[in-house]
Order: C-alpha cells, then sequence, then structure tokens
C-alpha cells in the first residue's frame, strides 16, 4: 500500500510538472496566405515549442504585410509577420509597432528569367523585356538596381501585366523576364517546366529586408517576457525545419489537405536560404542586421516617396534576440 501511494505521488508531481508552465494566448498574423515557407509556424505548434514556452498560439492567414502592421497596431493580434518596407511605412504614418525578429532578413525580389534569354549577369538585363505588375514593390525599387550596378535603364522594357499574367509572359516567352520571387514564382515556372535563371536583388546592391515579426509596442513594454519566449519558440521552430524539412511540410499538411507538398518544400527550403542576415552566420536566428534596415528606409524615402525624419533604430529591436 504504501509502495502504491509512492508511485501515485510520482505520478501526481509529474502530472503537476508537465502542466506548470502556464499558458497564455497569443495570435499571430501572417502577411499572406500559407505558403511552403510558413510551415514553421505550425510546425513549432505540433511540435509543442510554444506551449515549451508557456503560450497557446494561433497562426491566422493575412492578406498582406500591410495589412498585418494594421491588425497589429490595433492590437487584434499579438504578433505580425510584414515585409519591412511595410513595417516601416506603418510606423512612419504612427502605427505603433516595433520589428523583433528577422524571419527572411535577405529580400526574396528577384529578376527570374527564362533560361534561354542568357541573361547571366544584371548587366545583361540591358535590352531585354521584363513583365511587372504596376505598383508592386519590386518594381518599385528597380531603380536601385540600375544605380547600383550603372545600368542603362532607358534599355530596359518593362510589360505590364497582373500578378497571374506574368507568370503566363514568361511560359508564352512574350518577354525575357519577369518581378518575382526566390521562394515562389521562381519555383512555380521550374514546376511548370520553363528553366529560369534568377538575380537576386540582395546580390545585386538593393536588399531590403524580407520578412520580420513585429508587435505592438505596448505588448513590448509591457509583456517583453511573452515577446522574448516567442522568439525562442520559433527559433526552435525555424533551427528544427533545417534539419527536418519533412516533419515541418507533414505538420504543415495537417491544415492545409491539399497541399502541394512538393511546391511547399521547395517554397520552404528556397525561404530557408533566405533566413539569416548577410554577415549575420554568427549571430542568433532572428537578428537582423542594421545595414538592412539602413537600406530599406533609404530605398523608401528615394524610390517610395516615403517621408520621415525617423531613424533605422526606431523601427526595429535586436535586443530580446540576445537577452537569454
Amino acid at each position: 500500500m504504501k509502495k502504491l501511494l509512492q508511485v501515485c505521488t510520482f505520478m501526481l508531481a509529474l502530472a503537476c510538472a508537465s502542466s506548470a508552465v502556464a499558458q497564455e494566448a497569443a495570435s499571430l498574423r501572417l502577411n499572406w496566405l500559407y505558403y511552403g515557407f510558413h510551415s514553421f509556424f505550425p510546425l513549432g505548434v505540433d511540435k509543442g515549442f510554444y506551449k515549451e514556452e508557456g503560450i497557446d498560439l494561433t497562426v491566422g492567414e493575412g492578406q498582406g504585410s500591410g495589412r498585418a502592421v494594421q491588425i497589429v497596431g490595433s492590437k487584434s493580434d499579438t504578433f505580425g509577420l510584414s515585409d519591412g518596407a511595410s513595417v516601416i511605412g506603418g510606423a512612419a504614418k504612427g502605427a505603433p509597432i516595433v520589428a523583433v525578429m528577422g524571419i527572411m532578413n535577405k529580400s526574396p525580389f528577384a529578376v527570374i528569367s527564362r533560361a534561354d534569354a542568357n541573361i547571366k549577369t544584371v548587366k545583361d538585363l540591358e535590352g531585354k523585356s521584363i513583365a511587372a505588375t504596376t505598383g508592386e514593390a519590386g518594381l518599385t525599387i528597380f531603380p536601385a538596381i540600375v544605380k547600383a550596378n550603372k545600368l542603362n535603364g532607358d534599355s530596359i522594357k518593362f510589360v505590364r501585366v497582373d500578378g497571374a499574367g506574368k507568370l503566363v509572359a514568361m511560359l508564352e516567352k512574350r518577354v525575357d523576364a519577369m518581378l518575382g520571387g526566390l521562394e515562389n514564382q521562381s519555383l512555380i515556372l521550374v514546376q511548370r517546366g520553363l528553366a529560369v535563371t534568377n538575380i537576386a536583388y540582395s546580390d545585386v546592391g538593393a536588399n531590403t529586408l524580407g520578412l520580420v515579426i513585429h508587435v505592438h509596442k505596448d505588448t513590448l513594454e509591457k509583456n517583453p517576457k511573452l515577446v522574448q519566449a516567442f522568439i525562442r519558440a520559433t527559433q526552435k521552430s525555424i533551427a528544427y525545419a533545417e534539419k527536418n524539412p519533412d516533419e515541418a511540410i507533414a505538420a504543415f499538411a495537417k491544415i492545409k489537405p491539399d497541399l502541394d507538398r512538393t511546391l511547399a518544400m521547395q517554397q520552404l527550403k528556397a525561404g530557408l536560404n533566405l533566413v539569416r542576415a548577410k554577415d549575420g552566420e554568427n549571430q542568433p536566428l532572428g537578428w537582423m542586421n542594421p545595414a538592412d534596415w539602413d537600406m530599406t528606409l533609404n530605398m523608401a524615402r528615394e524610390y517610395q516617396e516615403l517621408k520621415t525624419d525617423m531613424k533605422p533604430g526606431d523601427f526595429y529591436t535586436n535586443a530580446l534576440i540576445s537577452a537569454k
């Protein structure tokens, strides 16, 4: 009987220990509809990384980076995932948000050319035709590439089409190249049988922060432990996905049963190549390079008509990335 009581007491202690971490509800608003690169978030939920940090996380699909900025700015969601330029644009207009973790520190923007167009270097873009959508961010900052590489911008012809039309124009060989994402459109074209060559913006002097986690300033001030816990759990999720991409896609498939697993895997791997900042190899996952914020802000001022006296350091902090 005494032994039985000891066993029961031990089991009760284990149960209490497992529930010792109180769960705090939090929500994440994505930048867009779920796609392969996002899969480490459901992976983290599925593996219990967020629960281990005391977070009961709900992940919601998005309707663009700008919308995620608005939602977090109104405190409708705890965390948001947006591109760096949208964070700068929103904060400059009064949204009380701040970036706390870089998820895609290298820009996914690229000039995606047909392999048979023989565009091997950025200089080869001269005299070529490029499909682009009016107002898209990659088009707005393209002049930065022209300037950085001393190109003859007048010799480059832009063919304006809608988003879906860019892919069609490429497949029908009506243009030599298109503007798009390394982790998205480039992969779709290959999947459809078109060999392509990519020129990444980040390699030719026009890097902007791809995706960052941002929070309301009140959340950062009043509940920094929650923010730090979210960062730790997300670091675990990304690191685990890097070593176990199959498990990330499997967790993703639980919430997206109709998932194209092959494309999702390609999107995940392509996105993971963009996670770490330049010169950030020895920094913790999520560290943001100040130089990237400088460049993103400068390009927003020069090419996107942003008017603000705010400094780069007003838009982000690495403080919780390195905190123990």
